[in-house]
């Protein structure tokens, strides 16, 4: 629930600011646990150096104090050394030497009623510790204190193994909490001050590696149809943003290039329709001007007819096949029986011209029956009756088109070869254009190539022509065409 609430917040703020609180949490996390790991480790070592000189201090009182042979013990005020620096008053130093037993022997300083603890020290010295440290909270009884707290060491002043003295001194930690306290409120203090650098730093940052983007969105608004030939600026860093012109630039030139190829597509369109109604009109006019339209008339207007009815038929199917995979029904299909198909209704156009249509299946010794192609059984009818029909259409008389089918274990080709009088090289790119008849003699419209490579490409299969040379050494004399059309097996 609470994650949902930041997550709908955040969707109403700008990427820019999002990134931004980003770096500013990441920073500012890592900043302040690094901020209280250098604080405890501060202080640390002020307290192990408040306590060096404390038990530096200690030893120094141990020194002046005298025990003889038969237990008597005598003490005298140690004299300050001047050349040794303690983070507290010598003066303000409360020593105390008691007995184990509890009993207290001696006293320096006013230490009131107040009793300082001992038997968990005798504890741990009796377990071989040189000294033991605490820090005292609870003060009562002590008058004049100077600090709410005091740091004492306790250690033995005899050296035999089970201590029987005890020396204790205890001093106000006024020094070493007011060290500590400055620490903090300059942690405090730049903590603030280094977030709000970290934010207006970040944001400056994510503005100068937005500005690219920034610069591409103005450039994109100002893009139109009639201005598709602009490009996106391309950063010189090879970072994301250079991909993403890169990628936006590529995306600007194919619907530059789908653009203009529309714009021809509809002039071309327009003068293969405008041709047949011009000649219809011709002719109606002039039957109507002799009053006495003759059957010829009215034949050459039905052909027409016809002519502008097998145009319209073929742009519609490049318009389905254009439409993509959502208006194709796609099924597993085998191609030799749609390859028998069309040799069917190719068969009429070459009996016309004597033409023999020859099909030969290659097959692989791995399969035993021919795999299947998963497409559009019609449109893939389609694709192999325009290119046979378009070998019948480019041969000569009495000549023979070859058929050849081969389907091996993970995809399958069909050639088709003609004998007709071949391509210019310099047209070859060209030839599956719409509207393009790159081979002169021919009849049609230059939309069953176009139409045919569009088929191959939705069906993921690849299209391609080249010519046949009677010389392989001499390219002058071609002998005709050959199609290859690949697809993989399901």
């Amino acid at each position: 629930m609470f994650f949902g609430k930041i997550r709908s917040f955040t969707q109403h703020i700008s990427i820019r600011w999002r990134i931004t609180g980003l770096f500013v949490v990441v920073f500012g996390t890592t900043l302040i646990l690094f901020a209280v790991f250098i604080f405890n480790f501060l202080a640390t070592t002020l307290q192990h150096e408040f306590d060096d000189a404390l038990f530096n201090y200690a030893v120094d009182v141990n020194e002046s104090i005298n025990l003889d042979a038969s237990g008597d013990l005598s003490f005298q005020t140690p004299a300050l050394d001047k050349g040794k620096l303690y983070p507290f008053a010598w003066g303000t130093a409360l020593i105390q030497i008691r007995h184990t037993n509890g009993e207290v022997l001696s006293r320096v300083g006013d230490l009131g009623s107040l009793n300082l603890p001992y038997h968990r020290q005798i504890d741990k010295l009796n377990k071989g510790e040189e000294a033991v440290f605490d820090t005292i909270n609870k003060l009562e009884g002590l008058p004049n204190r100077e600090a709410e707290k005091y740091r004492m060491v306790t250690l033995p002043i005899d050296n035999s193994p089970i201590p029987q003295l005890l020396l204790q001194v205890a001093v106000p930690m006024t020094l070493l909490e007011d060290q500590i306290e400055n620490r903090k409120r300059i942690l405090e203090t730049a903590l603030p001050m280094a977030l709000l650098i970290a934010v207006i730093g970040g944001y400056l940052l994510s503005m100068r590696a937005f500005k690219p983007i920034t610069e591409m969105i103005a450039i994109s608004e100002a893009i139109g149809a009639q201005k598709l030939s602009a490009r996106l600026p391309v950063p010189f860093v090879k970072d994301e943003v250079q991909s993403l012109a890169l990628a936006l630039n590529d995306m600007l030139a194919r619907i530059e290039n789908a653009f203009q190829s529309q714009e021809r597509f509809i002039a071309d369109a327009s003068h293969q329709l405008l041709t047949p109604l011009t000649i219809m009109r011709g002719e109606i006019e002039a039957a109507l001007r002799s009053q006495n339209p003759t059957q010829e008339v009215l034949l050459s207007n039905l052909q027409e007819v016809e002519h502008l009815s097998q145009i319209v038929q073929q742009l519609l199917l490049l318009a389905r096949v254009e439409a993509g995979h959502g208006a194709l029904q796609f099924s597993p299909v085998t191609l030799d029986e749609l390859v028998s198909e069309a040799l069917t209704r190719a068969g009429k156009a070459a009996q016309k011209k004597n033409i023999r249509i020859q099909f030969n299946i290659e097959q692989s010794k791995k399969l035993e029956a021919p795999p299947e192609v998963l497409g559009d059984s019609d449109l893939l009818q389609n694709l192999i009756f325009n290119l046979i029909e378009n070998a019948v259409k480019y041969s000569p008389a009495n000549e023979v088109v070859r058929v050849r089918w081969h389907w091996h274990d993970t995809f399958q080709t069909l050639e088709v070869e003609d004998n007709g009088p071949g391509i210019p090289e310099a047209q070859l790119s060209q030839v599956f254009e719409r509207f393009h008849r790159a081979q002169s003699g021919g009849e049609g419209y230059g939309l069953g190539l176009a139409i045919a490579k569009k088929i191959s490409e939705v069906h993921g299969g690849k299209l391609t022509v080249s010519n046949k040379y009677l010389n392989s050494l001499d390219k002058s004399k071609s002998s005709g065409c050959l199609f290859r059309f690949e697809m993989k097996n399901i």
